[in-house]
């Protein structure tokens, strides 16, 4: 029977033969169906329901040792994991075979079944080859709190390498480190997104998910206490590596980092760090609304909010920034226009503000009248 799949991968099988073995009739070796039907399938999309129909008539047993094999090529577990539907241990090892694509583990991550998600998540191998795993991987419903924890380390671990060393940055220019990271936090964002924004839970949503809590108290003390162990852990690193970082490590780590580094270097006392926070493409809306309510950061940091035409859509940014002493008064008086009358007669007895802010205020009060 070696012949028929010789003469399939030469092109060389008549059609009617071709259909016979799609359909199971010409009695094949398991090995060589499944290898006859990925090659068929290739020449001819319009073989592979029939293909798949075949292939789901083998048994598990069968199958396996195909999927095991850490020889099999590639493509053929390729084709297999997004074409098919693997059950039991032969979409396991094929899962865990090293010579499956990432691009194909991706493809299927979103929608990968609960039992099998720890094959994905722990392979640390697949998801450093194929980064967009973690965003698939995310989007999957089966997903736990666990599960969650490690991909969060998966992408720390992709941004390990968060600053140069002195001696390579000593010869560039503060432009070039900041072009330089912002190209790397952009690829950054393409490819994970940026961080979702934190929201506020309704009282009886809150209620609900604390009586669903309850429920299964002893896991949920277990995670809540990882978590917070993980964050205080998160937390005294970042802020014992930014005391080590040199003012081009610090942009570097403000443009790159994620909203530990970004909320630690906001505050920081040379503008160019705390600035090149407001400029690095994973800042979130969320952070901006606080950065700009913020009485102890840069004048210049306040300004490139105040520039920005796409943060100052936002009504709660403009307010800020009007209501902040520490807001250049050019740009106050230019946002002022935009506050609504409630917030304006506000200002006027804000003392906090400059007086010319507040004298401009009574006067539209006065206007309005």
């Amino acid at each position: 029977m070696e012949g028929v799949l010789e003469q399939i991968r030469r092109g060389e099988l008549p059609d009617q033969a071709k259909e016979a073995v799609v359909k199971g009739i010409v009695p094949l070796e398991a090995e060589e169906l499944i290898l006859a039907l990925y090659y068929l399938c290739e020449e001819n999309q319009d073989y592979l329901d029939d293909a798949r129909e075949t292939f789901d008539s083998l048994s598990d047993g069968v199958k396996k040792p195909f999927f095991q094999d850490r020889e099999q090529k590639s493509e053929y577990l390729d084709f297999y994991l997004r074409q098919c539907h693997l059950t039991g241990e032969v979409k396991s090892s094929t899962l865990l075979n090293p010579n499956t694509p990432g691009s194909a583990i991706m493809e299927i991550a979103s929608v990968i079944e609960v039992d099998m998600l720890d094959l994905v998540v722990n392979n640390q191998v697949k998801i450093l080859e194929e980064p967009g795993i973690i965003e698939k991987l995310r989007a999957n419903p089966g997903l736990s709190v666990i599960h969650k924890q490690k991909l969060d380390e998966y992408e720390r671990l992709l941004l390990k390498e968060l600053v140069d060393s002195v001696d390579v940055l000593q010869n560039k220019s503060t432009k070039e480190i900041e072009a330089e990271a912002i190209a790397d936090a952009k690829a950054f964002v393409e490819t994970f997104g940026k961080e979702k924004e934190s929201k506020v839970v309704p009282k009886k949503a809150a209620e609900k998910i604390a009586a669903a809590l309850d429920e299964e108290k002893d896991q949920t003390d277990l995670i809540k206490q990882r978590m917070a162990e993980d964050a205080a852990k998160q937390k005294r690193s970042v802020l014992e590596l930014i005391q080590e970082m040199s003012v081009p490590q610090k942009i570097q780590a403000a443009i790159k980092g994620d909203r530990e580094y970004r909320n630690a270097l906001i505050r920081d006392s040379n503008k160019l760090v705390s600035c090149a926070v407001v400029k690095s493409p994973r800042v979130t809306e969320s952070e901006i609304e606080f950065y700009s309510n913020l009485r102890n950061v840069q004048t210049d940091v306040l300004r490139l909010i105040a520039m920005n035409r796409e943060w100052t859509k936002n009504y709660k940014v403009v307010l800020n920034l009007v209501r902040n002493p520490r807001t250049p008064l050019a740009f106050t008086l230019k946002l002022f226009p935009r506050l609504n009358k409630n917030d304006v007669r506000m200002l006027m007895r804000d003392k906090n503000i400059p007086e010319a802010l507040r004298t401009v205020a009574r006067r539209q009060m006065q206007a309005n009248r």
